[in-house]
């Protein structure tokens, strides 16, 4: 099929809630990037806890019909509403339901035989047991890298601290066993470390798991936590479309699209039955995201 070339990503044309598959846009029509850069028209924008695109469109331009400039003038917005900011609120409760459970860090002795590597050890979904705690949980992920064992679902918590008390996690059908090193609620567990000198907080390997790495006494950690906020902070900084530019926007905009259809239809042999779906794509988006 002749679209099958070209990445899908959803949208809620009619706010109503349901999302449709449409032609990502943003990966599919070549000139696209250029004309974006070329643009001056530009200001910037920083959403406020909760608002939605449709609503920030009224704010700016007094209607909600330009929402769909966002998603196209921003890079990190090219995956649609999933990549748009959620509210406080929306990110508490996904990190409750997404974060429960426990990052076991095992300590893998890179040094003498990578003993209690997570590598080749546990089974997905495979219930662990502590040796000495008695809790339980079930294995969601393994990060070897950061040399963590993912437990959700959990009863009871694990022990394990650097400098103190550990336990063996004993799997149930594999029968695989690791020492703990550190226990960490799976949200407030290192998503990456930093040198603890460095102001920019640059990704390093820690020596403790990885041959090379920089030693745990000059390293400190960013949390899961911390980047889901930083990021949906980060989200939240948007570039948007000047509103005495937008008339001009939308005009050029459209010419680039006309071309780009034409240059389809120009450039590659295709049946009147593709060639009709391409009239049909081009309408579906003059029509229905750009309505004026």
């Amino acid at each position: 099929m002749f679209f099958k070339q070209f990445p899908k990503v959803e949208y809620d044309f009619n706010r109503t809630g349901i999302k449709q598959n449409m032609v990502d846009l943003f990966r599919s029509v070549r000139p696209l990037p250029s004309f974006l850069d070329n643009f001056s028209g530009y200001t910037y924008y920083n959403i406020k806890n909760g608002e939605r695109p449709d609503l920030v469109s009224g704010r700016l331009y007094g209607t909600s019909m330009y929402y769909w400039t966002f998603f196209l003038v921003n890079d990190h917005l090219h995956d649609g509403y999933r990549a748009w900011p959620v509210s406080q609120e929306a990110l508490q409760e996904y990190m409750a339901k997404s974060y429960n459970g426990f990052a076991i860090e095992t300590n893998p002795k890179v040094l003498n035989n990578h003993e209690n590597s997570l590598s080749g050890r546990f089974n997905m979904g495979e219930t662990v047991n502590g040796s000495v705690s008695s809790a339980s949980g079930k294995v969601t992920k393994k990060i070897v890298d950061l040399s963590q064992l993912i437990v959700q679902d959990t009863t009871g918590t694990f022990i394990g601290t650097s400098n103190g008390a550990k336990e063996l996690i004993v799997g149930a059908s594999s029968e695989d066993s690791v020492s703990t090193y550190n226990v960490y609620k799976y949200i407030d567990a290192p998503y990456y470390y930093h040198r603890t000198d460095d102001a920019l907080k640059k990704p390093v390997t820690n020596s403790d798991h990885i041959v090379g790495g920089v030693s745990p006494a000059n390293l400190s950690f960013v949390t899961n936590r911390a980047h889901l906020e930083e990021t949906n902070d980060k989200n939240a900084q948007i570039r948007v479309i000047d509103p005495a530019s937008m008339t001009a926007f939308v005009k050029a905009f459209k010419e680039l699209l006309n071309r780009w259809v034409t240059s389809i239809i120009q450039s590659v042999k295709i049946t009147n039955r593709y060639l009709r779906r391409v009239i049909v794509l081009t309408n579906v988006i003059l029509q229905r995201i750009m309505v004026m």
